[in-house]
């Protein structure tokens, strides 16, 4: 049987088109079509995927990013990995809305690609990079031909409900090779399959996802390009805020059944709006081109949790309620505008520099509420008010000029350097009354100025090898410390914290094109880590001392035979404190263990696609394994909790006639229930029950598909 080389990937990592395999950087790269064949429709389809690509995951919705082990735990309020949305930043940079587990898991349809870019990004992508970043690159419009595709998908899940799909696109040629259009929208029902023994209901965590992205490409001539792009994304559930099952922390199985929880009645409520809109522009002048993207994105969220288990045994104590239920209200509010302007020269000249200057502005308004009511039956209680935190408006301003020099030695050797300089100021009110916060007001405010570095040697052994070394620095900003009034000793701000890594990779294309290997080693010192503290029963963000993370990824694709594509990869990551934690924070000791991060990933998978007659048919799937990981830091001296390792398996097969594509699949075949995360509902991290979030049981579904 014949056979064919593996297509060229074209990435925009280093904000420029050039292929993968010519990136002096460990990058990974999901396509429209895995992404289509496995029905992969969130972080938690994926992920494991990619080498070092953790995620830690309370919820649909509510998800935190790891790469290469950076974490602190499923409490830390800052991202370490960023997400852009072409050339846009989309997400908070600060603490004061969730930005670490807020992460727009934006429904992949109609994606042309998403780029996995691992190790720290700070000097051209700016903070929160201190892992990495996740960048969604979509299918711009064409301006040449019409086009459309209209797709359904139906689902279920074991023990659960029933879910389905359906999304459409369109492409229009408004002005023939000069304007284009191109919609798509999409909405589902993702089943749920926890029932709350409570209230009796069941498949509480179902959600519903819908949204819409359009773009407008303007291309009046072959140097000139203006985009416009607008997206929208609502998600919404009746019980996802409330988590996952109730788990016994000494035996690490399930209180009341694998897929039940007791949680008070009215409660778990959860609804996050996504909004983007950005105009980017471009004009080549021959010498340099020019870019500019400027951005406009909000975020709303509101939800009601249970908070029953942290607090009902006092304050059912002190009012003398036989039943009471408690719940804590959380809207956030986030209007974010960034501003970037980049200059570049041409690739192909001995000297290729850039240069760019950043600007972004956030506005966030937060409010915490605690309400009180029948356990039962959700029935409102009138008492004295318990708690309310109003936070806001906390604004963020950021101003940055980078730049980068590309020296082309020769045809064979490159130096890339580089630095970006940042000033960040912030400014943060907020306003506490109730019995278990107090009454204050404060306004507190903070500046920085947080310096990044880039050294990028590499060298190419012929136009399919290359090695490379890459230095660089990361950090995430610092800031006024929410919750901290003046007077109780904290501090009242907080520092940045940051990152550097030294990394060395190899890249290989072999066999004439058909088969890629990548590896690489890196070693990461983590410095002034932003951890949780106490002070006067008030949590505030400190900086503690050092972690470290080291470790080996390597990735393997192979087109073995005409339509056989066979891949694989496998992670080791050493991620440790490096000191002592601080005292006062969460208790943790040199030489234990970040949360949540894995010593060993792999995944292997293959897909295979051959003719059957007129028709076209493809099948494959993948094995993923995530190790053994130790829990959240405690907040008292005891052992860790640790996490056992867990599989997954998915399979897919389909068909294709003239423009018609179906397909079968199922996701989780041997309906594990791998534990990925857990936290405490009692004030005590060693206390029982633990919340706990499994994977997704067995999920069996089909979907099809008509292009025209």
């Amino acid at each position: 049987m014949s056979t064919t080389q593996l297509g060229t990937v074209i990435v925009t990592a280093n904000k420029r088109d050039e292929r993968l395999q010519d990136v002096p950087m460990a990058v990974s790269v999901l396509t429209e079509t895995q992404l289509d064949r496995q029905n992969a429709t969130s972080f938690a389809d994926y992920a494991t995927q990619v080498p070092g690509l953790n995620t830690v995951s309370t919820g649909q919705g509510w998800t935190q990013l790891v790469l290469r082990g950076i974490t602190t735990g499923s409490h830390q309020p800052n991202a370490t990995v960023g997400t852009y949305i072409d050339d846009t930043p989309y997400g908070s940079s600060t603490i004061y809305a969730a930005g670490s587990m807020l992460t727009p898991d934006i429904d992949p349809s109609d994606i042309e690609r998403i780029e996995v870019l691992r190790g720290p990004q700070g000097t051209l992508y700016g903070s929160n990079t201190l892992g990495g970043l996740i960048k969604f690159v979509t299918t711009p419009p064409d301006t040449t031909q019409a086009s459309g595709r209209i797709g359904f998908d139906v689902n279920s899940v074991a023990g659960g409900g029933n879910g389905f799909g359906a999304h459409a696109m369109a492409n229009i040629p408004l002005v023939a090779n000069t304007l284009g259009l191109r919609v798509n929208a999409y909405e589902r029902t993702d089943p749920g399959y926890i029932d709350n023994v409570n209230t009796g209901k069941n498949e509480v965590n179902e959600a519903k996802v819908r949204g819409a992205r359009a773009q407008l490409l303007w291309t009046p001539s072959d140097k000139v390009s203006v985009r416009f792009s607008a997206l929208a994304q609502n998600l919404t559930s009746d019980g996802l805020a409330n988590g996952g099952i109730d788990l016994d922390p000494n035996t690490l199985r399930p209180v009341y059944g694998w897929d039940k929880q007791n949680r008070a009645a009215g409660t778990g409520t959860f609804k996050v709006k996504y909004r983007l809109y950005d105009l980017s522009v471009s004009d080549d002048m021959g010498w340099a081109k020019l870019i500019s993207t400027t951005s406009y994105g909000t975020l709303r969220l509101n939800e009601s949790q249970d908070i029953t288990n942290l607090f009902g045994s006092v304050l059912n104590s002190i009012f003398s309620l036989p039943n009471g239920g408690y719940a804590e209200v959380q809207p956030i509010s986030l209007n974010k505008v960034t501003q970037e302007l980049r200059l570049q020269s041409p690739a192909d000249q001995t000297w290729e520099w850039r240069t760019g200057l950043f600007f972004t502005h956030e506005h966030t308004v937060d409010g915490q509420d605690i309400t009180s009511f029948d356990f039962n039956t959700g029935t409102p209680i009138a008492l004295p008010t318990l708690g309310n935190v109003s936070v806001g408006p906390a604004i963020f301003k950021e101003w940055a000029g980078y730049g980068d020099l590309t020296w082309h030695a020769t045809s064979q050797f490159s130096i890339l350097v580089g630095a970006r300089y940042s000033s960040d100021k912030t400014t943060y009110s907020q306003t506490t009354t109730g019995l278990l916060t107090g009454d204050t007001a404060f306004t507190t405010r903070s500046s920085d100025h947080p310096v990044t570095y880039l050294f990028n040697p590499s060298y190419k052994f012929s136009e399919d090898i290359m090695a490379y070394v890459r230095v660089a620095s990361g950090f995430r900003p610092g800031g006024a410390n929410v919750g901290v009034p003046p007077g109780l000793g904290a501090p009242l701000t907080f520092d940045p914290d940051r990152l550097t890594n030294y990394e060395v990779g190899l890249k290989t294309l072999m066999l004439d094109k058909r088969m890629s290997v990548e590896l690489n080693a890196f070693y990461i010192d983590w410095s002034k880590v932003q951890l949780t503290s106490t002070a006067g029963g008030f949590s505030f963000l400190g900086n503690g001392g050092k972690a470290t993370s080291k470790g080996v990824e390597a990735s393997w694709r192979y087109h073995a035979a005409r339509g056989l594509t066979l891949w694989a990869n496998a992670t080791y990551t050493n991620a440790r404190l490096a000191q002592d934690n601080p005292p006062g924070g969460v208790y943790g000791l040199k030489g234990n263990p970040l949360p949540y991060v894995p010593k060993w990933n792999a995944n292997l998978g293959v897909d295979y696609t051959f003719p059957m007659g007129t028709w076209s048919g493809f099948l494959g799937g993948n094995f993923s394994y995530v190790g053994r990981r130790a829990a959240e830091f405690n907040t008292v001296p005891s052992p860790r909790y640790f996490l056992p390792g867990y599989n997954n398996i998915n399979l897919y097969a389909g068909a294709g006639v003239d423009n018609w594509t179906f397909k079968i699949y199922v996701k989780n075949l041997a309906n594990k229930h791998g534990i990925t995360s857990v936290w405490p509902e009692t004030q005590s991290s060693i206390a029982s029950p633990f919340n706990a979030t499994l994977q997704t049981p067995r999920t069996v579904g089909a979907s099809a598909t008509v292009d025209f």
